[in-house]
C-alpha cells in the first residue's frame, strides 16, 4: 500500500492510474486520521447505494472528488479489510474491473 500511495503522491492520480478510497465512516477517519492526503473518503453505505453509478457531476458535488473512471485502478481500504472487500465487489457490479483490496486496512497502516 505504501508503494501505491507514494506513486500517487509523487505523480498524480491521472499519471499513476490509482484512485485510493477509504470506505470507513467519517467518524472513524476523524478518530484515526486519513491514511494520506491523497486518499479519498467514500463510506461503504454510499457505494452500496449506487455512488459509483452516479453521473460524474453529481458524484463530484456529493463526495468532493472526481468520480473514478472505469479505466482507473480502484484501491479500497477500511479498518480491517472486510468493508473494502465488499466495496470491491460493488465496484465490479458497477462496471469497474481493476480493483485492489488493501486487506490490512487502517489497523495495519497505523500500527
Amino acid at each position: 500500500m505504501t508503494e501505491i500511495i507514494e506513486d500517487v503522491v509523487n505523480s498524480s492520480r491521472e499519471e499513476s492510474g490509482y484512485v485510493i478510497i477509504d470506505v470507513r465512516g467519517q467518524d472513524e477517519i476523524q478518530y484515526t486520521g486519513k491514511l494520506d492526503d491523497v486518499v479519498e473518503t467514500l463510506p461503504l453505505p454510499y457505494i452500496a447505494n449506487g455512488a459509483l453509478s452516479m453521473e460524474e457531476e453529481e458524484f463530484k458535488e456529493s463526495f468532493g472528488f472526481e468520480k473514478p473512471g472505469l479505466d482507473e485502478t480502484l484501491v479500497f481500504t477500511c479498518k480491517a479489510g472486510i468493508r473494502s472487500q465488499s466495496a470491491g465487489q460493488l465496484a465490479k457490479m458497477a462496471g469497474y474491473s481493476d480493483i485492489v483490496d488493501y486487506a490490512g486496512g487502517s489497523n495495519e497502516w497505523f500500527s
